[in-house]
């Protein structure tokens, strides 16, 4: 096989971009502007050159190698538009929070740093990693290390996780603060930021009050006085400033490690990865 001659026909890739779009030969023949029966034939003749698609209850799906080979599709068509564009996109993602307390109000220096590019910011309720997999961004800014092997990664930096309280639930709580009892008061629980096991500590929550999938909602509910909570650093600094949230005292605290994720082989963003790395590695979080 000649290794430089695409095993698949550009009609047939994007025969396949579509075909993830939408379900049922008719809607598909629209989308490309072909009869059914030639799209019948195109897919039949595709699924036996590749494993990408297969019959379910008698329609076509992608397998997910489909959906895999679909995202260097994807990846190939923006390459091409993008070289040739005067102004070329570079798509970033991360987490809602560092998005909208680092990367919205510091987009004047990546501006500055990407001159003539649209530079898109997306934030993920879960992370980065499966966007970066289905092609949604360039880019991830996110914390400690991804699952999928195809998926490189550089930890740039490390941010405090600390302990926090409204004044008013540190005051009513003093007694118990100074006599360490901290972990049998109520406790507002972030999704993945268990004291348990970012403190290194042996005693388990005692008095879980609510848990939240979101920073924005814990830090909310710890300025209402109704718990303590562990949150990122950078994500309470407002707060921490404005007095609505005092730090809460620990011998030891924890730290989450951040950096960017990118796809392997996508050479293009060699130069891209390594602006980021060092702008990221000069922010004070």
């Amino acid at each position: 096989m000649n290794k430089e001659k695409f095993i698949l026909t550009t009609d047939e890739c994007e025969l396949l971009l579509a075909l993830e779009a939408v379900s049922g030969i008719e809607r598909l023949a629209k989308i490309v502007n072909r009869d059914t029966s030639n799209v019948s034939r195109s897919l039949t003749k595709i699924a036996e050159k590749l494993p990408v698609i297969e019959k379910k209850s008698g329609k076509w799906v992608l397998t997910e190698i489909g959906r895999r080979f679909n995202q260097h599709s994807r990846d190939a068509v923006h390459f091409q538009n993008s070289l040739f564009e005067k102004q070329q996109i570079l798509r970033l993602g991360s987490n809602r929070e560092f998005a909208s307390r680092i990367l919205g109000p510091r987009l004047k220096d990546l501006q500055e740093l990407f001159p003539a590019t649209h530079i898109r910011i997306t934030s993920f309720e879960q992370g980065t990693e499966q966007a970066l997999l289905d092609g949604l961004v360039d880019i991830g800014i996110d914390c400690e290390r991804p699952f999928d092997p195809e998926i490189s990664y550089k930890t740039l930096i490390q941010e405090p996780i600390i302990a926090v309280s409204s004044p008013g639930f540190k005051k009513t709580h003093e007694k118990e603060l100074r006599s360490g009892a901290l972990m049998q008061l109520p406790h507002l629980l972030c999704d993945r930021l268990f004291p348990d096991k970012i403190l290194d500590q042996t005693q388990n929550l005692q008095n879980v009050l609510a848990s939240f999938n979101d920073i924005a909602t814990t830090r909310a509910a710890c300025e209402e006085g109704l718990g303590w909570a562990l949150l990122p650093q950078y994500a309470v600094r407002k707060e921490l400033e404005a007095k609505s949230l005092v730090h809460l005292t620990l011998k030891e605290e924890g730290r989450s490690n951040y950096g960017i994720w990118w796809l392997r082989g996508r050479k293009h963003l060699d130069g891209p990865t390594t602006l980021l790395s060092k702008w990221l590695k000069d922010q004070d979080l």
